[in-house]
């Protein structure tokens, strides 16, 4: 499989304030990749890099294993085969739909400009609404336009910022899947910058997650969800405890949760303390051994509920359990865990 992106080590500043740091990933051609963090994290800056509106202060931007920019030169933004999906969609209002998708084939000739514009029309499901204008169209319809448009002149890349953040909620899950489909069946390879961990986990071949300008992971989708390697990515994807444990001399990670083997148990010598993260779905209650846990609060999510409970060491950790357990109540927890796992050094 062919890389569609590269990124080597980029680096930028804006005013002196460092935005990103040393970020470095790839994509494979027909792939879809995600960039999941907070607003300010530097994801839409990136996005604006690899675009060519902005230039890297330090590190090498590839498409196509073409160098398209780096500290001394780059490639004009009209060169560099890359659409673009924003946020705010930005479509033509005076256009039609199909004059908005038409809008990026001025180098065809009108009857490859009509063939492509009718591949998209019927891809997009937007047959029966290629003579309306923007304003006559609902959100989801807006949405499909923008990304005709983008995809219409066959990009080597398409960058999607955000896309359906203007968007009612009860919409975006829908449009999540028919924007992977469309981007499948036309064999795009995409980078989609969300917020959303339901989102980026329903698309991504590939994903990672930024804070602070530092990408702390990039991997595919299950092992970022099952194996992370940073706590703050156990932070933001808020689907695991990290627990206060101790190494022991078998160089296991020891808590009153149980003992969990590692696999990175060589960076650790016994007696270290260190934190593990582990999953919510993995504590539950053993009702034959003594009590190592206080329950704070149970709120109800739909099937089950979801129990706080402060541990006898002061950790507050989360779990889910099928009844609902009153507040101040005394339990013994555990937790099973069947792969090593990791476990990070306490600062």
């Amino acid at each position: 499989m062919t890389t569609t992106l590269k990124l080597n080590s980029i680096a930028f500043t804006y005013e002196h304030q460092p935005v990103l740091n040393d970020i470095s990933l790839t994509v494979k051609t027909g792939q879809i990749a995600c960039l999941l963090g907070p607003s300010g994290c530097g994801k839409s800056t990136l996005l604006r890099l690899i675009a060519g509106f902005e230039k890297p202060q330090a590190g090498e931007i590839y498409i196509a294993d073409h160098l398209v920019a780096n500290q001394q030169q780059a490639t004009s933004p009209q060169n560099r085969q890359v659409g673009m999906l924003f946020q705010d969609l930005a479509l033509f209002p005076h256009l039609t739909v199909a004059e908005n998708i038409t809008f990026g084939l001025h180098k065809l000739n009108k009857n490859k400009q009509q063939q492509r514009v009718d591949e998209l029309l019927e891809l997009c499901c937007l047959q029966a609404f290629s003579s309306r204008y923007p304003h006559q169209l609902s959100g989801g319809q807006c949405q499909r336009v923008a990304l005709a448009r983008a995809m219409a002149p066959r990009p080597k890349l398409i960058l999607l910022d955000e896309p359906f953040s203007s968007v009612e909620t009860g919409l975006q899950s829908q449009l999540v899947h028919e924007v992977k489909t469309m981007l499948q069946a036309d064999n795009s390879t995409a980078l989609w910058v969300t917020h959303s961990l339901d989102e980026a986990f329903a698309v991504a071949d590939q994903m990672g997650v930024m804070l602070g300008g530092q990408l702390l992971q990039w991997s595919k989708p299950n092992k970022l969800y099952e194996n992370p390697e940073h706590p703050d990515v156990i932070r933001f994807l808020n689907h695991a405890n990290l627990i206060s444990c101790q190494i022991n001399e078998n160089g296991q990670s020891e808590s009153s949760l149980g003992q969990f083997e590692l696999e990175n148990h060589q960076q650790f010598k016994h007696g270290d303390q260190v934190k593990t993260g582990i999953n919510k779905r993995s504590i539950y209650i053993n009702e034959s051994e003594a009590f190592n846990a206080t329950v704070i609060n149970s709120v109800y999510q739909g099937g089950q509920y979801l129990v706080v409970a402060t541990l006898s060491n002061g950790d507050a950790v989360e779990f889910f359990n099928q009844d609902n357990i009153e507040t101040g109540h005394r339990i013994c927890l555990k937790a099973r865990v069947n792969q090593p796992i990791k476990s990070f050094k306490t600062n």
